[in-house]
């Protein structure tokens, strides 16, 4: 199978190391490399009840570091010459991860290992490269 597009899906708790091992994969295979931050609405709102804040003020430092995430691979990207094209979305991690890998024909997903995961495993029509 040829991979040309991949697709890293991010949230709010992604763990940095992600990043260059993603980067590296798409080097490797000369391949694009979309990179999607999902901000779900469920667990922003969770959060702010948790630390007695504003939803909106919760979701807004969310947004922030997920920018902030996303201009960090778009760094190691462009360092490694990969292509990138960065996007952030709210919405179930799920629901927005299908609609990329429709949208933009993604050949296969990258995502952490983690027991979140499964599933995005169980629900996709294409290959997953856990990292």
């Amino acid at each position: 199978m040829d991979f040309k597009k991949f697709l890293l899906v991010l949230t709010e708790d992604a763990d940095q190391s992600i990043l260059t091992d993603a980067v590296q994969l798409c080097k490797d295979f000369k391949s694009k490399l979309y990179v999607l931050f999902v901000i779900e609405p469920n667990r922003v709102s969770r959060l702010a009840s948790l630390t007695h804040q504003k939803v909106k003020v919760v979701h807004k430092k969310t947004e922030e570091d997920g920018w902030k995430l996303l201009y960090l691979l778009e760094d190691e990207a462009v360092e490694n010459g990969v292509w990138t094209s960065l996007h952030l979305e709210d919405g179930n991690q799920l629901k927005v991860t299908n609609r990329y890998v429709d949208a933009y024909e993604i050949d296969a997903l990258l995502i952490k290992r983690k027991e979140e995961s499964k599933k995005i495993f169980v629900s996709s029509s294409i290959p997953i490269i856990g990292l």
